[in-house]
């Protein structure tokens, strides 16, 4: 990708590109209509606030790709896991019930960073650094020989998080940094937590480290995460009674 485009010249120029998908079928990539006034005054109110400036600008442009596995800029709503983020474009899906989002709030100036939320292994991981790298990227996985970023997420990252331990929360507790030292004292012994601000494609958080229950937290809007330990009686409570 030419490092001064931007989200809207890369879905003009993916407009008629002819992709290998990997079973070796075709697909022709196209841009989707526009998102309509009246669809982005919706958006917004469901949201509660204005869409950034420049996702409101692309949706009047385009409200995203259509092909095998579509990119969707108008699909907003709140992330399935609250504790991490909150409300997201869910940009587009690996057809195995995991995607790609970004998350929204008031003032957000940079449409980025691009999250990719798995269920199995159950991982939160940085993808991009922005949309329009995500954009360029996720183009380039759908054609032959289909490497690149995402590949190295989704082949290769996912293993790596599910299997890392992050710091312990009581050795933050005297942190000369005050977002991890405050977060780490309004947590209990027992918690992780994995600092994600400075994060590359590939780095993330097992967000299900200790079973489907893993209790998760946030540092307010900072991408400063937590998970917290759980025993082996309630781990076996969850796996045979779902709580």
């Amino acid at each position: 990708m030419n490092p001064s485009m931007n989200a809207r010249e890369v879905l003009l120029q993916a407009a008629g590109r002819k992709l290998i998908d990997v079973d070796g079928e075709e697909e022709t990539v196209s841009l989707q209509p526009p998102a309509s006034p009246a669809r982005i005054t919706e958006i917004e109110r469901e949201l509660g606030f204005a869409l950034p400036r420049e996702l409101a600008e692309l949706l009047r442009f385009s409200a995203g790709l259509d092909m095998l596995e579509s990119v969707d800029l108008a699909s907003v709503g709140p992330c399935p896991v609250e504790e991490l983020l909150g409300q997201v474009v869910t940009l587009a899906g690996d057809g195995a019930g995991n995607f790609w989002m970004i998350e929204l709030r008031p003032g957000l100036g940079t449409l980025g960073p691009v999250w990719f939320l798995c269920h199995d292994a159950p991982v939160l991981i940085q993808q991009s650094p922005d949309l329009c790298t995500f954009l360029a990227d996720y183009l380039r996985f759908h054609a032959a020989p289909h490497d690149g970023p995402i590949a190295e997420v989704v082949h290769g990252a996912i293993a790596r998080v599910r299997d890392q331990t992050d710091v312990p929360r009581a050795a933050l507790l005297d942190s000369p940094d005050e977002v991890l030292r405050s977060f780490a004292r309004g947590l209990e012994d027992g918690w992780f937590v994995r600092d994600l601000r400075r994060a590359r494609t590939g780095d993330g958080m097992p967000i299900g480290r200790f079973g489907p229950r893993t209790p998760l937290a946030r540092a307010g809007h900072e991408f400063v995460f937590a998970y917290g330990s759980r025993t082996r009686w309630q781990r076996a409570k969850t796996w045979f009674t779902g709580r």
